[in-house]
């Protein structure tokens, strides 16, 4: 357990609605879906600008550049020579939003 300060003001409101320590932790529990929640939407934004981009969800981009060089020409040449950038921003995204959402899920279960 980590200890932290609070406000003395915010500790007599929350008091007064019971058990400080509960309304803390109930508060930072809020809180914590809260900036969880915000983050998962910005990072499923990335994931869906580039399957708009790229005409494809992650997973069938990522194995299709695994085995079809032609795949990777028509990209090269139609869509976006930087490709491998993008891939590892949507890479990125896309795994985030699984662990964000593993995160979230652990704290809705607490």
């Amino acid at each position: 357990m980590i200890t932290v300060s609070i406000n003395e003001e915010y500790a007599k409101i929350l008091s007064d609605f019971g058990n400080l320590q509960s309304e803390i932790n109930l508060a930072i529990k809020r809180y914590s879906i809260e900036i969880i929640a915000n983050k998962i939407i910005e990072l499923q934004s990335k994931n869906q600008h580039y399957q708009s981009k790229y005409k494809s969800d992650f997973v069938t981009f990522f194995d299709k550049i695994k085995q079809d060089e032609t795949f990777i020409y028509e990209i090269e040449n139609n869509i976006d020579k930087r490709w491998e950038i993008d891939l590892a921003e949507w890479e990125f995204s896309h795994k985030g939003v699984q662990d964000w959402t593993e995160k979230l899920q652990a704290i809705l279960l607490i």
